[in-house]
């Protein structure tokens, strides 16, 4: 029974009652915090003391000379500075995502935007919108064109789409194609490699399904050099070429980004041909999304990546 009672003693404790005990236990003076709170201070003292018997233990000690926090308030005093600043992030919070700066964004992403794309943007979206939460969904996990209109995918990195039917789409940067290859295959002692010197070499394809444009920049380049591809074997993921390349299988063509995830016992070199093949990341949302949200971080990304490109690099059809 008394427990009850006590709860139901707390919560006649209103948030005012807070803010003016904080005042005076700061102060330490009824005078000085009536005129911080501007209000009057017998109406401040009383509010004190309904505060102390709705809680049953006495905050402050004050005489006419003086006014002392006792244990039992210094306790109290922490907890509620506590509550009034969590009230008070809260309150800001709402207000910024009422004003579509702050709050969650479902973000497709992929290998590479997760080595060029994310790191480079985290440090701007902590200046500019310090209160927005990205929730990452791999591409394996949620499949970014069917995520984004269903909705449940807020913005999506990948490569350029080749439907992207009732999407808007923007180009954030090209990455060349490199070759990745066993660290003790011959032409890992070149500086370059030319593309001549892959004909009928073992290669690990791309499977379409998984990337068209990675598959037909590829597929595009040797058709140009005029040489046979022959594919050994073939991966739906990047993590699965390296893997196979390791295993000394054969090479792979890769966007450069993969740079940054050899494992042991592999090695990268850039391909001797001119222009070098590229590859797209893009940023796509659905158009006509509502979300200042979703605008504010997408005119981010924009401006971050405004500069970036391959200058003299070709951009692949449908890459």
């Amino acid at each position: 029974m008394r427990d009850r009672q006590a709860d139901s003693s707390y919560q006649r404790v209103e948030f005012r009652h807070l803010r003016y005990f904080v005042a005076v236990a700061e102060e330490l003076s009824f005078t000085r915090a009536a005129a911080r709170l501007r209000t009057a201070q017998p109406s401040l003292s009383q509010q004190i003391r309904q505060l102390e018997k709705e809680l049953g233990v006495t905050l402050l000690d004050r005489d006419r000379h003086r006014v002392a926090v006792t244990n039992a308030g210094r306790v109290f005093l922490q907890q509620a500075k506590d509550i009034l600043a969590r009230v008070d992030h809260a309150s800001r919070l709402a207000r910024q995502a009422a004003d579509g700066l702050a709050g969650d964004l479902s973000v497709g992403t992929f290998p590479s935007a997760d080595v060029r794309i994310l790191p480079a943007l985290r440090p701007v979206i902590a200046e500019h919108l310090p209160d927005l939460r990205l929730i990452l969904h791999s591409k394996y996990a949620v499949e970014p064109l069917s995520g984004l209109r269903a909705g449940r995918l807020d913005v999506a990195f990948m490569r350029q789409p080749e439907d992207a039917a009732g999407l808007d789409v923007i180009e954030l940067l090209r990455e060349q194609i490199v070759i990745v290859l066993p660290s003790h295959h011959a032409l890992a002692r070149r500086k370059k490699i030319p593309v001549k010197s892959l004909d009928d070499l073992p290669c690990i394809a791309m499977e379409r399904s998984m990337s068209p444009a990675l598959h037909d920049a590829t597929a595009t380049l040797y058709r140009e050099a005029r040489i046979r591809m022959h594919a050994v074997s073939s991966a739906d993921n990047v993590l699965g070429h390296l893997q196979l390349v390791q295993e000394g299988l054969g090479f792979a063509l890769l966007p450069d980004s993969m740079k940054a995830l050899l494992p042991p016992g592999v090695t990268f070199r850039p391909l001797d041909c001119e222009p070098v093949p590229t590859v797209s990341i893009v940023l796509a949302f659905r158009h006509g999304n509502p979300s200042r949200l979703v605008r504010e971080f997408v005119g981010l990304a924009r401006r971050r990546f405004a500069s970036q490109g391959s200058p003299g690099s070709r951009k692949t059809s449908d890459v």
